[in-house]
Order: structure tokens, then sequence, then C-alpha cells
């Protein structure tokens, strides 16, 4: 039993207790794979094959069924002037944009944009 615990208090010995742990903690848990479907009738399903077509149904009703549309006609306009994007409001966006993200619709990386200064600032 010495040299259990010798070898124990050592670095391989603290990788085998946790291990040793974690296999306890997993062995106690009731993790079992559950598969049970309740059907139309609220009785659970019995087979697997069951269980498929009831998901298959389920799933073809959810996203096949037709929601009811309202015709939407010409909207009231508000009448107001829309302003333009000012030259601060491009410059703190670009402030805002983060180096090695993906480019946007036309393939420009922030870089680029940073890179052009006031002139970048000017074509956007």
């Amino acid at each position: 039993m010495d040299k259990v615990y010798e070898n124990l208090e050592k670095v391989e010995g603290q990788k085998k207790i946790h291990k040793i742990a974690k296999s306890r903690d997993k062995t106690s848990k009731d993790l079992t794979h559950i598969k049970q479907v309740k059907g139309k009738n609220e009785r659970v399903v019995p087979r697997e094959e069951s269980i498929i077509a009831r998901r298959k149904k389920y799933f073809e009703e959810l996203l096949n069924k037709e929601n009811p549309r309202t015709i939407i006609r010409d909207g009231n306009p508000h009448g107001r002037i829309v302003q333009d994007i000012s030259r601060e409001e491009v410059k703190r966006a670009l402030n805002k944009m983060k180096k090695g993200k993906a480019v946007g619709h036309y393939g420009i990386p922030a870089e680029v944009w940073k890179c052009l200064g006031e002139e970048g600032i000017d074509i956007l």
C-alpha cells in the first residue's frame, strides 16, 4: 500500500485519481438514452420504427402547415426626409470594425478600409 500511495502522490498518480473519480461519478449517474415519444393520443409509442414514423409525421405537420396570411396594402409614407450617412458615422463604424473578420458583400476586408484612411471614408 505504501508503494501505491507513493505513486498516487506523483503527477501521473494525480491523473489516475482524476480518471478513477470521473469514471466512478459517471457510473453513479443514470444516463441512459431515452427513446420515448408520445403519439397523438398522448400514449407512449413503443417501438423504434413507430417512434421514427411519429417524429416524421410531427415535423411534416409542423413545417408544412400553412399559416394565415394578411395582405398589406401600400403603407403610409412618413413624408420625412431621410438624412445621408455622415462622415462621423462612417468613421465610428470603421473604428468599431475588427481585423481578421469575414469580408462584406464586395469582398473588401476591414483592414483595407482602415488603411485608406480619409480617402476610404470619402469612398464609403
